[in-house]
């Protein structure tokens, strides 16, 4: 029986140890913006960026593999709907506070992660089981069909959606930093209790 993983591929390994690490580090960064965590412009912005780059990609890999072109203007009207609305939604989720040396945490906005992460994991786990290795091959692409393309389809949608909420989300946390250090915005010296889920 042939083996489904590609031997002496060292490429299909740091491929799949990538992916393992970075679904390991969203989840990780999902709990952590569920306990509160401190904040930082830099690492907001570079997360933002990461997983963005890790969504395109993967929804890139739907065009080769048949799903029509058209499917991409579906796709960016959702990332640009999901941002304008996750920019005004996760303002009521997200709290700021000050740790007793002046360090300024932050919480909220969970529900972002999470639809982002089922999104990923969805790709991912439709191209492992419809096309196997030669996913991590781009010089042989599987095209996909019936069910395999739908479903492919479908979670470009639902990682699309992840993607805007990601930026919306992450474009207002920045945004009400910018205004706390105006002087806009109190912020309080301990977390303030959840009275609604931190999502």
């Amino acid at each position: 029986m042939a083996s489904i993983i590609p031997t002496g591929s060292i490429s299909f390994y740091i491929f799949v140890a990538a992916i393992l690490l970075g679904v390991v580090r969203i989840s990780w960064r999902t709990l952590a913006n569920y306990r509160g965590t401190a904040f930082s412009v830099a690492r907001t912005v570079v997360y933002a960026g990461v997983y963005v780059t890790l969504g395109v990609g993967f929804s890139a890999l739907s065009f080769l593999e048949g799903v029509p072109y058209l499917m991409a203007v579906p796709a960016v009207a959702l990332v640009a709907a999901t941002g304008i609305w996750s920019y005004r939604y996760s303002d009521r989720r997200i709290s700021f506070w000050k740790t007793t040396n002046g360090s300024l945490f932050f919480r909220g906005g969970v529900v972002v992660y999470l639809i982002y992460l089922g999104g990923f994991l969805t790709r991912l786990l439709i191209d492992v089981a419809f096309v196997g290795p030669s996913m991590f091959d781009l010089g042989s692409v599987v095209q996909l069909s019936g069910v395999a393309l739908y479903a492919s389809m479908a979670s470009d949608l639902l990682l699309a959606s992840g993607i805007g909420l990601l930026i919306g989300r992450n474009v207002r946390v920045v945004r009400r930093f910018q205004g706390i250090q105006r002087g806009l915005e109190a912020v309080p010296n301990a977390p303030i209790l959840r009275k609604v889920p931190a999502w």
